[in-house]
């Protein structure tokens, strides 16, 4: 099981990316952090972006479908990268496992 991180510009609707993505079983549940700020160096200058931060839960075999449903919908390519859960219950697995499309 993974933990999927998907950044996104916040002229994108995470609503309904979480909607498509739990909809087709791709994912279990989310969470939406807005106005998120990240910084970065670009040009030697500190750069701030704010995203719209999803948290996901699925499983790992589903990772690729989700970044191809995600950039498809989003229309271009978005940051998404994935940890793994390495410790959970029985509740929480068997909430991914069920919630999830079988793999």
């Amino acid at each position: 099981m993974i933990n999927v991180v998907i950044y996104l510009k916040k002229e994108h609707d995470p609503n309904q990316l979480v909607g498509l993505l739990l909809s087709k079983k791709l994912i279990a549940s989310a969470s939406i952090d807005f106005d998120n700020i990240s910084y970065k160096m670009k040009d030697e200058i500190i750069v701030k972006e704010i995203f719209n931060v999803i948290t996901a839960q699925s499983k790992a075999l589903l990772f690729n479908e989700i970044v191809q449903v995600s950039e498809k919908e989003i229309g271009q390519s978005i940051a998404i990268n994935s940890t793994p859960i390495v410790g959970a219950n029985g509740f929480f697995n068997e909430s991914v496992r069920s919630k999830t499309i079988p793999i």
